[in-house]
């Protein structure tokens, strides 16, 4: 709480016209209870509109497939945006979402946070837009992490067994590209 009063006071001392912005992120931050957790991986059913992000697409993709013991192979699909990027005061490096065809996905990303603001850092994260290669949207996903401020460039992982069936349906049929964004809370 004391946190927070000093991070209005100083954001209506600075007057640099973000007031506004800064205010309504430390404040949705503190309702959702993100100030001391994340995103946990999972798949979006409505986009976020008070986020700054910034999007592409991937960079690489690349499949692969696992023997299971029973002998029937799990099949996977690997996205990759390799970076920089960079949104105010949140950096990444590389980001890697991973698709298997039993429902796991997997996020992986090098994050940093250099805020010289009072806030002690950001959530941060990926969200991904995962399309089969007709267009057709089999579902959003998105994972994020706080990042304290001053921490240098680390790896945030995590996992998620997602029973939807759209995935497993097409997954034979997922492009090569897919879109994702940066995001920063």
């Amino acid at each position: 709480m004391i946190w927070a009063a000093a991070s209005k006071i100083a954001t209506k001392l600075a007057g640099d016209g973000k007031e506004k912005k800064i205010e309504r992120d430390g404040l949705l931050k503190r309702t959702l209870g993100l100030a001391d957790a994340g995103i946990p991986i999972g798949r979006e059913h409505e986009a976020a509109g008070y986020v700054r992000w910034d999007a592409q697409d991937n960079d690489a993709s690349s499949t692969g497939s696992i023997k299971q013991p029973d002998g029937a192979d799990l099949k996977w699909r690997d996205f990759l945006w390799s970076g920089p990027a960079k949104i105010e005061e949140c950096e990444w490096g590389q980001v890697r979402w991973r698709f298997y065809s039993n429902g796991l996905v997997c996020f992986d990303a090098q994050m940093s946070n250099n805020s010289t603001k009072l806030d002690i850092g950001d959530v941060q994260g990926h969200r991904m837009e995962l399309r089969e290669k007709n267009g057709l949207l089999l579902g959003v996903w998105i994972a994020g992490f706080f990042v304290n401020r001053a921490l240098p460039q680390r790896g945030f992982a995590s996992s998620f067994v997602d029973d939807h069936e759209p995935l497993k349906l097409h997954f034979d049929d997922i492009n090569e590209t897919q879109h994702g964004a940066w995001v920063c809370l």
